[in-house]
């Protein structure tokens, strides 16, 4: 087959047109070689004989990811101790915001080192993994060991994912979107610990440089807005502040996770390495996960269209949607009048609205306060 349009190199802004049309020109192809059309047997052994040949048995998958697990919330229990649960007091900020604020600004800090760390890999190193798709996989080889940087990062994002697990059931406010939040949570684990097992961490790492700015921009737009009402007086800046941030936040959002995240993953992962690798191993398993991850992204886009509407339209104002429905004022009559539908958050693909947060109501959350 001729080589891919991007083959070479990817510009910064891909043509999406011709991404498609290779899509399904490579796409058709995948399908037609992947089936096991000489029957399952053969095919199940082909691919347990690729599984033995590629996959670099490491102990570190399973038990790093834990310890940092433990690491994570050891140390978001002492710092929401003795200081997050502290700077909502120091500036007289009301009970509901006192309580959400926490979990926001721990999960900005967290977010901006893991983000900074990607982009060191990402840029700074030999390989130009986001210009040139190609190096991506032209030096994979069966069992190839990850350099400390990447290995390291690796570890403490799965650590991290693991500890969102614990969070969400235990620790966080409860959410509209909280299946789907645990179904990302997971589907991110599986596609982190199956890249570092066999060796796609050029691919991985692409990944977490798209996806994690958009948290970065998402908390610290939800922690600008909760200094809106402190000590009973209402401030316009922390209005104009989170208006800005989602505004950037829809803006990161398009572009990196719909955006470059086909042009630049997908394509590398459906189009780059079935060229370079036709018979290669884990092309249907891996790229499986990765539509996954792009499915909810798109879903939660949606939410973020619907929210935009509601903003322009009938001028509501900023609030993160995934809250339960009481947890508006305190007032569950109230909150069925003024809830909204949609999520993020993530915690890694939130939305936020806007309402009136002048009020300091009781906020019903299924999280232990810390």
């Amino acid at each position: 087959m001729a080589h891919p349009t991007y083959f070479n190199d990817s510009p910064l802004f891909p043509n999406p047109l011709a991404c498609a049309r290779d899509f399904v020109e490579y796409g058709l192809h995948e399908i037609n070689v992947r089936l096991p059309w000489n029957g399952i047997g053969p095919w199940l052994q082909e691919t347990l004989d690729w599984i033995q040949l590629s996959i670099r048995p490491d102990l570190n998958v399973l038990i790093w990811p834990m310890i940092l697990c433990m690491v994570f919330t050891v140390i978001r229990v002492f710092l929401n101790r003795v200081l997050f649960t502290k700077i909502p007091v120091w500036f007289k900020l009301n009970e509901t915001s006192s309580e959400k604020f926490p979990e926001s600004f721990w999960k900005f800090i967290v977010y901006s080192i893991t983000w900074g760390w990607s982009i060191y890999l990402v840029f700074c190193k030999e390989e130009p993994l986001f210009f040139n798709l190609q190096s991506q996989w032209a030096r994979w080889y069966p069992g190839e060991p990850l350099e400390p940087g990447v290995h390291w990062l690796y570890m403490v994002e799965m650590g991290f994912y693991l500890h969102c697990i614990y969070a969400t059931l235990y620790l966080e406010t409860i959410r509209k979107d909280f299946v789907v939040l645990m179904l990302h949570h997971v589907l991110t684990l599986g596609l982190l610990g199956f890249s570092y097992l066999v060796s796609y961490h050029r691919i991985g790492l692409l990944v977490l440089f798209l996806q994690d700015i958009g948290d970065i921009t998402l908390e610290l737009s939800k922690t600008i807005l909760y200094f809106k009402v402190q000590n009973g007086v209402t401030y316009r800046w922390p209005e104009i502040g989170a208006n800005v941030g989602f505004a950037v936040f829809t803006i990161q959002y398009a572009v990196f996770r719909l955006y470059w995240l086909p042009t630049k993953v997908l394509y590398s992962s459906l189009i780059i390495s079935m060229h370079i690798y036709p018979d290669g191993p884990f092309h249907l398993p891996f790229n499986s996960m990765l539509i996954a991850l792009y499915l909810m992204h798109l879903y939660w886009f949606w939410f973020i269209i619907k929210l935009l509407i509601k903003i322009l339209v009938y001028g509501e104002k900023v609030s993160d949607t995934r809250e339960d429905d009481e947890d508006q004022d305190g007032d569950p009559i109230k909150a069925k009048e003024e809830s909204h539908a949609g999520h993020r958050g993530s915690n890694t693909d939130g939305t936020l609205t806007k309402k009136d947060d002048s009020s300091g109501g009781d906020s019903r959350k299924r999280n232990r306060k810390l």
